[in-house]
């Protein structure tokens, strides 16, 4: 029977110390120095080796790096809708501050710099399926747009949600926490919304004058 609380502990040792030092540098004996233990037998029998435990202690950051979402406002309803509660649904998770200076969310930072190997899990894993999410509203919005427009359409989105979680120590400093803080989930919502929805509309005035290419 695997023992949760000794594979919880050796989680939390190995995210502090990755996100200290980073991949390269965090070290076996350090992790277990951390963890209170002294086994290394330990990390092979829960995780296999330090690459596996690294790939689970970012997946494990990216889980419990804001509040669970159930997946936004995308069950029905008009494209714009579904495509403003996907905004929503990733502003809740950049604006969250419950994970923020943890070792996660630290950990979250410096594999978004510094991708390693664990970034080609967390996206077969998780990031993939939502890219396609957005990817199918916005080509329910923009049906004409080819691949290229299509990608930089959805990293629009993409980009303008996370700046608000990177971004937010220089924003703070330019217009003021006060300020910054005014820009509140509903606020940004609309308006990364609306900003996108721009971007549609230039999009599809491309084709006005006759079908998609390719189109029958």
């Amino acid at each position: 029977m695997v023992d949760d609380s000794t594979r919880t502990r050796l989680l939390e040792a190995a995210g502090a110390e990755f996100a200290e030092l980073g991949y390269a540098q965090a070290t076996v004996r350090g992790i277990l120095k951390r963890a209170g233990m002294s086994n290394v037998a330990a990390i092979h029998y829960y995780f296999g080796d330090k690459e596996k435990l690294y790939t689970e202690a970012v997946l494990d950051a990216h889980r419990h790096g804001g509040p669970e979402i159930e997946g936004g406002d995308e069950s029905g309803g008009p494209a714009k809708r579904r495509l403003r509660g996907f905004i929503h649904e990733f502003l809740t998770k950049a604006l969250s501050r419950d994970g923020a200076n943890t070792w996660r969310d630290r950990l979250m930072m410096r594999e978004m710099m510094e991708p390693t190997i664990a970034t080609d899990a967390l996206v077969r894993v998780v990031i993939r399926h939502r890219f396609g999410r957005l990817r199918a509203i916005l080509k329910e919005l923009a049906p004409c747009v080819d691949d290229k427009r299509l990608s930089a359409l959805c990293f629009s989105v993409v980009g303008q949600c996370l700046f608000y979680r990177v971004g937010r120590p220089f924003a703070e400093r330019l217009i003021g926490a006060d300020q910054f803080a005014g820009l509140d989930l509903e606020y940004l919502s609309d308006h990364i919304t609306n900003v996108v929805l721009a971007a549609v509309r230039a999009a599809n005035a491309r084709h006005e004058e006759g079908p998609c290419p390719g189109s029958r």
